[in-house]
């Protein structure tokens, strides 16, 4: 059979497999359309838990979980306490081969970006940009923030307040037809921080001992009111930084700022959002601030990239500021900026795959999209007319929202495969889907009832006491439940003789959980370690009882080693809104949830040199799949611990 001599491998995080075909029989997708139709597609089931480190790991690996360790976001760390973990962002942390060090070894040039899992870097002779995330990015310095004269109290996390004022000491200021006016900003604010559930870990922004400030004059130019906006470094017009008008984004603005005894360079953009003809309501959007140099290996990498297209930025398709701020900040303007920022991220990495193309002439080019994973969040369960937020006239505008969404996505999949040949492997591929969830359910409060699980009241936290807990939920994403074991577990309290006793006890407390308000049980499957095999589930960093919750349930990224006595002394399910901005989720459910047209799937989609054309499988296959998959048609060996099988019937 032929082989493919290059690969182009891109990854769609959470990619609604089910909402593209709809968008193709729709004729919004013409690059799908055409893959579709030239290659073979299928769902996919992800391994468990259904989250980003996990699969992403799995579709590079071809190892399920229990073999490759990542086990969600935050790993459990074997033998110590049972709150104690790590996070899997970090591909040293992960247990088996990578398929880009089989291909490296097969001499291939590889090129990795913006991977989840793929920094630090374990090839030697390759090029990696980025990495970690979503919300862990050790590049960012600093959230987006909304700079303006109308934030509230509320919203101070992410809008910092202007003194508009009459310009003064300004020299070289153009002819203005109203009196000039000027505010002040400086790289200040932590984003969405402050608003993140108990357990999230997303990394704060960066302290910065000295910042820069920076000066801006309100001007009328034209004569119908105050229209133009000039921000400079000192307070002179001949040396601005931006010029702007309603509407317009700066370029990336480059900089200096201080953390502890060190200087760093760094850059962000601005977007003046509105500016009022009498200058009574101003909004300055500012973008993410990133270090301009340190996320690419090779290091002197970052320069070129940098002055060529503009820095690395982990999620500036999808910032999390654009999943906190509510259209009551922003206006009518919230979709608008989030799709100028999809525009900018389909430009700056299809342009950095040609760049990288010309200068390094790569065989493999393997990259991760996070953008439907965070819309996905904060949007998809209002589609669906179950939900309790659902609003058929908000619910028509999002739709126009999403078919946007995926009609950019597919100009960029058709702007990346202009870089290929017919000798190369093209793949698509997501890590899960996700369904709409709008019940938080504290599963805590079962196991606290039958002696399992035992907290003491430190002020306004219950802290888990572990001479009394028999079996903690570890949470951070994870569906597990590890007994606490004396010879394995620090403060081991349960005999080994009784560890299966235990188990079941577990089992039957998720079980008697019942919604007080419709009477159902939101717990759709518990079940023994042992007796999970068959979801890729084994080793020491899984639990010793695994559950998954219906779709509509959600136990969000709790951490239950500190929990607020609001959670503990409330009512064991409540609103989902409750805890925070998800509509939609993926981690708590089996790879096979669904709900209406949104799923819990994956799907894979390949075209190139021994793929079938126009074939749809009718039965999902594992992502584990993958890896062996492209590793035949490009003949090189597995990668080792590969558990997956070649999709035989993808191929001619």
């Amino acid at each position: 059979m032929a082989r493919a001599s290059r690969l182009l491998f891109i990854g769609l995080d959470a990619f609604e497999p089910l909402i593209m075909l709809k968008l193709v029989d729709e004729g919004l997708m013409p690059n799908f359309s055409r893959l579709l139709k030239e290659g073979s597609f299928t769902l996919a089931y992800s391994s468990p838990p259904c989250d980003t480190p996990t699969n992403w790991t799995t579709i590079m690996t071809g190892s399920f979980t229990g073999t490759h360790g990542m086990t969600s976001f935050f790993a459990h760390k074997p033998h110590g306490e049972l709150n104690e973990g790590f996070s899997t962002l970090d591909s040293r942390v992960c247990e088996s081969e990578f398929l880009w060090n089989v291909l490296e070894d097969y001499g291939k040039r590889v090129a990795i970006v913006n991977y989840p899992v793929a920094w630090p870097p374990t090839i030697k002779r390759g090029i990696v940009i980025g990495g970690p995330a979503p919300g862990a990015s050790p590049w960012r310095v600093k959230w987006p923030m909304v700079y303006s004269n109308n934030c509230t109290t509320r919203d101070l996390n992410k809008c910092s307040p202007i003194t508009i004022k009459e310009a003064e000491g300004w020299v070289n200021i153009p002819n203005s037809r109203s009196k000039p006016l000027e505010f002040e900003f400086t790289l200040t604010g932590e984003g969405p921080t402050a608003e993140q559930t108990p357990g999230w870990f997303i990394r704060p922004s960066t302290k910065l001992t000295k910042v820069p400030k920076y000066y801006a004059l309100v001007i009328n130019l034209n004569g119908a009111g105050y229209d133009t906006v000039i921000v400079s470094r000192l307070r002179d017009v001949s040396s601005p930084i931006a010029t702007l008008k309603s509407g317009d984004w700066s370029g990336w603005i480059r900089d200096n700022v201080t953390v502890g005894d060190s200087s760093y360079e760094v850059a962000f953009r601005l977007k003046l959002v509105k500016l009022s003809n009498d200058a009574s309501l101003i909004e300055l959007y500012r973008s993410d601030v990133v270090l301009t140099s340190g996320w690419s290996a090779p290091v002197d990498l970052s320069g070129e990239i940098t002055d060529a297209l503009g820095p690395y930025v982990e999620g500036v398709e999808c910032q999390p500021d654009l999943s906190s701020i509510r259209e009551d900040v922003l206006g009518d303007d919230y979709f608008s900026i989030w799709l100028e920022n999809i525009k900018y991220s389909i430009g700056w990495y299809s342009g950095l795959a040609k760049l990288l193309k010309d200068r390094f002439n790569w065989d493999a080019f393997i990259m991760h999209y996070h953008l439907h994973d965070s819309v996905n969040h904060r949007f998809l369960g209002l589609l669906y007319d179950k939900h309790p937020s659902y609003n058929a006239e908000y619910a028509s505008r999002l739709w126009d929202f999403y078919r946007e969404v995926y009609r950019l996505t597919d100009d960029f999949i058709g702007e990346m495969i202009k870089y290929v040949d017919e000798d190369t492997l093209i793949v698509l591929a997501s890590d899960h889907g996700q369904v709409p969830a709008w019940r938080f359910i504290w599963i805590g409060d079962a196991l606290i009832k039958r002696g399992l699980l035992a907290y003491r009241l430190e002020g306004d936290y219950y802290v888990v006491d572990w001479s009394r807990t028999m079996a903690y939920p570890f949470g951070h994403t994870t569906p597990y439940i590890f007994i606490n074991l004396k010879g394995r577990d620090p403060h081991g309290i349960v005999d080994p003789r009784d560890y299966d006793a235990v188990r079941y006890e577990v089992i039957e407390a998720l079980y008697s959980i019942r919604d007080p308000e419709n009477g159902e049980h939101p717990v759709a499957l518990a079940l023994k370690k042992e007796d999970a095999e068959f979801l890729g589930q084994w080793g020491e960093r899984v639990g010793d009882v695994i559950y998954f919750l219906k779709p509509g349930y959600s136990n969000v990224v709790f951490d239950f080693s500190k929990v607020h006595k609001r959670i503990v002394d409330g009512p064991i399910v409540r609103p989902l809104s409750d805890m925070g901005f998800w509509t939609a989720l993926h981690h708590d459910y089996l790879p096979n949830a669904q709900v209406g047209l949104f799923t819990n799937e994956a799907f894979i989609l390949m075209k190139g040199p021994g793929i079938r054309k126009g074939f749809r499988r009718d039965k999902p296959v594992w992502l584990t799949d993958l890896a062996p998959t492209i590793a035949h048609l490009m003949g090189v060996r597995l990668p080792r611990n590969n558990e997956g099988n070649i999709i035989a019937d993808f191929l001619e």
